[in-house]
């Protein structure tokens, strides 16, 4: 594949769509593969270079994703999830049916890297399987258009993707085979996640309370809670605790504290980049009394050392 490259954004049905600009927006490589009629595989290992937001499309079929390094953060039917391995390690796969086209936003920062493998079944493909004939959980699950759940990736599943990302050396038909191999590993690992129940992501939130979590997601993302508690947070809201948390989640796929954690570091970083202030500043704006501490959390998070970053300001 050679060395890393510059890459625009292209739709191809994972693909990204964005205004066109003088500059890449990425940097490293991607690829598009089908290994056999109707199972499709896509590679990433790329880093942001321009710290802007994407709109990508969705062909039908049934999408399989999982992001084994750096971060990712998609908006898929108007919910947030924030993909990548998380402090113990442990990945959260995700699998998206989608009956007909549809689109995604795909949100990340100067300097974000993503690892990803994603896989795309098409209901053919499926058909030919007899997939969805003895597994009734996944006939359902297929059935409807922009149903989304998780599952917790198992080790194997996730040594699969690094080696479909960093393959050995062979010839072009025996990497195709090997490359089928992983993803099949990978898709049932997948679907006994969903035999399993795991976690749905198709709460049925009423427009107030929709409404509700996108004003409170503008509190957070303006400052306007750093300094509050969970329970005044809650009380800003008007509603408990129990309910803020089960609500957000399902709105935007992670906690309140989660978020705002992730925000304090964006910040954080923005002022590193934009204003030029020190490392030790930086931790402060993000709630971190010591400095190594948010260096680990920054570069957890970024791929990139606070150092680093304010190196690269421009």
């Amino acid at each position: 594949m050679g060395g890393p490259q510059l890459l625009p954004a292209r739709p191809d049905g994972y693909g990204r769509t964005a205004a066109a600009r003088p500059r890449a927006m990425l940097e490293g490589w991607s690829d598009l593969t089908e290994l056999a009629p109707g199972l499709v595989l896509r590679r990433l290992d790329v880093r942001d270079l321009q710290g802007a937001s994407a709109r990508g499309s969705l062909r039908p079929g049934l999408h399989i994703a999982l992001v084994v390094g750096g971060r990712v953060n998609v908006t898929l039917a108007g919910q947030r999830l924030a993909l990548g391995p998380r402090p113990d390690g442990k990945v959260l796969g995700v699998a998206l049916s989608v009956r007909e086209p549809d689109g995604f936003v795909r949100e990340s920062c100067l300097g974000d890297i993503e690892r990803t493998v994603l896989l795309r079944l098409e209901h053919e493909w499926m058909d030919r399987q007899r997939l969805c004939a003895g597994l009734p959980a996944l006939r359902n699950f297929a059935q409807r258009h922009m149903a989304l759940r998780t599952w917790q990736a198992s080790g194997p599943a996730v040594a699969a993707a690094e080696q479909m990302l960093r393959p050995p050396v062979m010839a072009p038909s025996l990497w195709r085979l090997y490359q089928q191999s992983r993803a099949l590993a990978i898709l049932v690992d997948a679907l006994e996640g969903l035999q399993d129940g795991a976690a749905e992501h198709t709460p049925e939130l009423g427009q107030r309370e929709r409404l509700r979590m996108m004003a409170l997601r503008e509190l957070l993302d303006e400052g306007g809670a750093d300094a509050l508690s969970l329970a005044q947070i809650a009380a800003r809201a008007c509603i408990s605790v129990n309910t803020l948390q089960r609500h957000f989640r399902a709105m935007w796929g992670t906690t309140v504290a989660q978020y705002l954690r992730e925000r304090k570091l964006a910040r954080a970083r923005l002022a590193l980049e934009v204003d030029g202030v020190s490392v030790t500043q930086a931790a402060w704006l993000a709630g971190y009394n010591s400095a190594a501490n948010f260096a680990t959390a920054f570069r957890r998070r970024f791929g990139m050392t606070p150092g680093q970053v304010r190196a690269r300001r421009r």
